[in-house]
């Protein structure tokens, strides 16, 4: 593949929003898929909830890499602007 991809990933968001919105997009072979990989959607409901960053952390330093695949990341906000920009701020800050 020739082409740079972006990551597309949730914001900062709440995981009720997330739950919400899926189910108004009609998600529902993700819904079946997530029903077979209990764990998966246990840790999705543990304190904390939904974070992006772990990903992030984990695919950022690809993203660096000269010539690589990766061009960076989409965060799709889903009207929480605000919540995600500081988010993406405090990443930042941290990578430095």
């Amino acid at each position: 593949m020739d082409l740079p991809v972006r990551v597309g990933l949730p914001g900062a968001v709440t995981r009720q929003k997330l739950i919400r919105i899926s189910a108004g997009l009609g998600l529902g072979q993700s819904a079946r898929f997530l029903n077979k990989q209990q764990n998966l959607l246990w840790r999705f409901f543990l304190p904390g909830g939904y974070s992006p960053n772990r990903l992030v952390e984990r695919l950022a330093p690809h993203v660096a890499e000269p010539g690589g695949p990766l061009a960076g990341f989409h965060f799709f906000t889903f009207n929480e602007l605000d919540k995600t920009e500081s988010w993406r701020r405090r990443m930042l800050e941290r990578a430095r």
